[in-house]
């Protein structure tokens, strides 16, 4: 019996090792999906939906989320960093990577997430690199309302906090603006837990006399009021420029919000301001008067600034003078030179398209061939090919192919090659590049002496 018994121990406890190991390789990635929100949410209403991936071990690769499509819904994704967690499942430890989306449904009705897959790479109990990949779990969002209806008004649902500033003080025991300033008024629209692009833009009015202007906004979605919340912020800078005096108010800036705990639609406000504006001040410029008043400064010794002109202009005219009887030979000179180069490489084409002709009509094809090379490419700047082809020549450009294919084709042509057509062809492309008429030698005044 002690035999037996201490069998079955053993027997036990390599079964149990056997299924501690079973486990251990069947543990797999696991993926869940957490909606952040209480349904049926509101369209128009943003909420965190947490996608969790779960791997043995820990994490080779991270894993590339992709961006999710929702017809009738805004999807997003934050740039925030995805969030490291540790988990164990069934005594397996999991090492976990979060990314949160932002949901935002445009209609009511159920909104399904794609059942899309992640991959990545995963470290496996023998240490060895695991490729895995997970699908995500069919998910469904309710919103609101009938489904495939609009909503009926896209205002934010998230309590919206309004705040303005101005670039200079608006009162005073004085006037602080005069008819023709400018006043820049500075409105921060915060919602939080929503996007910025959630955000309405302002309606801006302005009274009569008053001329506004309204600059591109500013949106960000890391923003935080003073009680620390996260979420958008919109801010619009408005300018108002005052055309004549008088007591102006600027109208209140207004914005609409839905609440999405009493479900009621709400409004923040800027108040209104008034300014005062008085008339722009008429600054007249004073002159002395009298017979003894001095002279302003800048005045008297007019003939001595005459000379100074004068002796200014002159000074100008003659270096103009000599700066050009500088310039005038060595201008001569490089016409010249850029003459005799243009008429040596008129000279080299016309003496190269002349090779290429003679060992076109003697049948030679590998001279030709490098004839025409030498030629195209000192007369036209490219390889034979590619300027039969710029020609627009059908004809030349059978004949340069038929060339190319009987010096570097597979299996080269029967029978010795005629190079008759492409002479012919190439007669009439002289070089470009018009040589340059050599100077007449001027006929002397005189006679010869010596007939």
């Amino acid at each position: 019996m002690t035999r037996a018994g201490r069998g079955f121990g053993i027997w036990l406890a390599g079964l149990a090792l056997w299924l501690a190991s079973a486990l251990a390789l069947a543990a797999d990635p696991v993926v869940r999906v957490d909606v952040a929100a209480q349904q049926p949410v509101l369209p128009g209403q943003q909420i965190r939906i947490d996608v969790t991936v779960l791997a043995p071990n820990f994490f080779l690769s991270a894993p590339v989320f992709p961006t999710l499509q929702v017809p009738g819904a805004i999807v997003t994704m934050p740039d925030d960093r995805g969030q490291n967690t540790v988990e164990t499942i069934d005594g397996v430890s999991y090492a976990g990577i979060r990314k949160t989306y932002l949901f935002a449904a445009e209609q009511g009705g159920d909104f399904q997430l794609p059942r899309v897959s992640i991959a990545f790479t995963y470290s496996g109990d023998d240490g060895k690199p695991r490729q895995g990949s997970v699908t995500l779990p069919a998910t469904t969002i309710r919103a609101a309302g009938a489904a495939g209806a609009p909503a009926v008004a896209t205002l934010p649902v998230a309590r919206l906090n309004v705040t303005q500033r101005f670039d200079r003080p608006v009162s005073g025991p004085q006037p602080q603006f005069h008819a023709g300033d400018a006043l820049v008024r500075t409105i921060t629209t915060f919602a939080p837990q929503t996007q910025a692009m959630m955000i309405r833009p302002p309606k801006v009015e302005a009274p009569a006399g008053v001329r506004v202007f309204a600059g591109d906004p500013q949106l960000s979605d890391a923003a935080h009021d003073s009680a620390g919340n996260t979420g958008g912020s919109r801010t619009d800078r408005i300018t108002y420029v005052f055309e004549h005096a008088g007591t102006y108010t600027l109208p209140a800036i207004k914005v609409e919000w839905f609440d999405p705990v009493t479900r009621k639609p709400g409004e923040s406000e800027a108040p209104e301001v008034k300014v005062d504006v008085a008339a722009a001040p008429h600054l007249a410029g004073l002159s002395p008067t009298g017979p003894h008043a001095a002279p302003l400064p800048g005045e008297g010794g007019t003939v001595w600034r005459l000379w100074l002109w004068a002796a200014g202009g002159a000074l100008v005219l003659l270096l103009a003078w000599l700066l050009l009887h500088w310039v005038r030979p060595r201008v001569a000179r490089l016409r010249r030179a850029l003459a005799a180069r243009r008429s040596a490489r008129a000279a080299g084409s016309e003496a190269r398209l002349a090779a290429l002709l003679q060992a076109c009509r003697a049948n030679d094809a590998p001279a030709a061939y490098r004839a025409l090379g030498v030629w195209s490419r000192t007369a036209w700047g490219k390889a034979p090919s590619e300027w039969a082809a710029g020609t627009g020549d059908a004809a030349l450009v059978s004949a340069v192919d038929e060339l190319e294919r009987r010096l570097f084709g597979a299996g080269t042509g029967t029978g010795q090659w005629s190079g008759s057509e492409l002479a012919g062809l190439l007669s009439k492309y002289g070089p470009p590049h018009r040589p340059v008429r050599a100077h007449r030698a001027t006929p002397a005044a005189l006679p010869p002496l010596n007939p």
